[in-house]
């Protein structure tokens, strides 16, 4: 899969006040003197127990518009048994491809379209979408709020705007999800850009867009705005928020053609030319223009994951992940200052998933599958990084330098098979070193973090992993357990 790494720190709370504290020197946080080679230092090992639990992460930015990257969307509705439901919107503007006040002017109008793009990814039991048993109802409304200008504009998964549900510009469509990736649909002109088309109400629809190109004058000078001033947007979401299936795909907005770009296509013809024929204007999504977001929701209440998430106490047995907006990880590591003394080699934190029944699959070929990878968030405690800013997200020391990707290979953050015994395990490991020795330096006990999926596929993804106090039957399980591995050599004496 084609996932968007840039996304896996876009939205984090930058500390501008701390960011001199972890250069590209690294005897900012050892010193340069020693070294760490294995025939001079004895290597070993220690186990830190973590303090774990789930919480509720909505802070998703769903409007990121960086060049580049696909702007993927959750359209649909996904049921999870152990996560319960989670329902997704996505609301965008349009512009006029060739923007006049005059395009239809001596053309008859045969039909409008709204196309949506199909990313190539879905979500969930793609096996019975595969069967070609998987439908989906599908809706297109109008706006009746504006989203502003894509340069100002930020929305986050539980941002909405309001709609016009009397009059929708189309009735409600099904679509088979499975053959979503086919091109087969209403007036599809080339198959070479598969995707959702929903015949929309010309009636309705022309009352919204011909005011807005009449807007657009010979003195515009700026016709994109001018269309954008009285043309809201769109919405499109599945038509009856109460029904939901066992996967939900996602689409894409942007794209290099008006074919593999989300907005619509109004088809005509001139006099003396046949209905249908392949005559047509667009009004389409542009990353440079327009604003966009994907709005979320999740309905936890009846599902095992509420309980996680409304626990009490600071060390759960089980915890849950998703992507961003959902389930996360909240994770403190205790005991800092009682490491051995000497050279930090490596720092792992474990999350190991679970077995069957809380995950019954681990790959991407699998139904419910885990996140490809993780990536943790620093949480100011008041006196680490610095004084100040209780509470607030900081880039942990292994990120730095932020302008570069190459940190992410140090942390790792993948799942990876690991065997203790005879028992195999599916383990997630993620590498925080620098963190550690920062902390150590700083004389700091406590490291707190928060761990979450990436923002790239909003909200898919099922992770259940051992907490830090797991165990079966009353009994200590540490193959299972959320720890951290320390490993360190030994100072030696010059």
């Amino acid at each position: 899969m084609n996932y968007r790494f840039h996304h896996l720190f876009s939205g984090l709370i930058l500390f501008t006040a701390i960011g001199f504290l972890f250069g590209c020197k690294e005897n900012v946080i050892m010193n340069s003197k020693v070294s760490p080679s294995s025939n001079e230092i004895n290597v070993y090992s220690t186990t830190l127990p973590c303090l774990t639990r789930t919480y509720y992460d909505d802070s998703a930015k769903t409007s990121t518009n960086i060049g580049g990257i696909p702007i993927y969307q959750a359209v649909g509705s996904l049921y999870d048994p152990f996560f319960g439901t989670m329902t997704g919107a996505t609301y965008f503007q349009v512009i006029p491809v060739y923007p006049s006040s005059d395009t239809f002017t001596g053309k008859t109008i045969d039909s409008a379209v709204l196309v949506l793009p199909y990313s190539g990814f879905t979500y969930g039991d793609t096996t019975l979408a595969t069967g070609g048993n998987l439908t989906q109802s599908y809706q297109v409304f109008y706006l009746t709020d504006s989203l502003g200008d894509v340069a100002t504009s930020t929305y986050y998964s539980n941002s909405t705007k309001s709609i016009d549900a009397t009059y929708p510009l189309s009735v409600p469509t099904q679509a088979n999800i499975y053959h979503l990736k086919d091109s087969a649909g209403i007036n599809v002109l080339n198959s070479n850009y598969p995707g959702l088309r929903i015949k929309l109400n010309w009636s309705r629809l022309k009352k919204h867009l011909y005011p807005a190109m009449q807007n657009i004058t010979s003195s515009s000078t700026n016709p994109d705005q001018d269309f954008r001033n009285l043309f809201n947007g769109l919405c499109v979401r599945v038509a009856d928020t109460r029904q939901s299936t066992a996967a939900i795909p996602y689409f894409q907005l942007d794209g290099t053609s008006t074919f593999s770009q989300a907005g619509i296509l109004v088809y005509y013809h001139t006099p003396g030319a046949p209905a249908d024929s392949e005559a047509y204007s667009a009004f389409s999504f542009s990353t440079q223009f327009c604003t966009h977001f994907n709005n979320i929701t999740r309905s936890y209440s009846h599902s095992p994951v509420n309980s996680l998430i409304q626990a009490t106490g600071n060390n759960a047995q089980i915890i849950a992940l998703q992507n961003q907006p959902g389930a996360s990880i909240d994770l403190i590591v205790p005991g800092i200052r009682n490491l051995p003394s000497g050279i930090i080699n490596k720092a792992e934190i474990q999350l190991t998933l679970l077995p069957a029944p809380y995950n019954t699959t681990y790959s991407a070929s699998d139904i419910l599958f885990a996140p490809e990878r993780l990536y943790p968030t620093g949480i100011s405690n008041g006196n680490y990084p610095v004084a100040g800013f209780e509470g607030l997200a900081y880039n942990i020391a292994d990120r730095y330098p932020i302008y570069s990707i190459t940190p992410l290979t140090v942390m790792d953050g993948f799942m990876h098979d690991m065997t203790g015994g005879s028992v195999a395990r599916h383990t997630f490991t993620i590498d925080l070193p620098r963190e550690v020795m920062y902390s150590i330096q700083k004389k700091n006990d406590t490291i707190h973090l928060h761990i979450n999926g990436t923002e790239d596929y909003y909200g898919a993804f099922h992770m259940v992993a051992g907490g830090g106090s797991y165990g079966v039957n009353g009994t200590s399980d540490t193959l299972y357990r959320a720890k951290l591995i320390v490993t360190y050599s030994k100072l030696t004496n010059n």
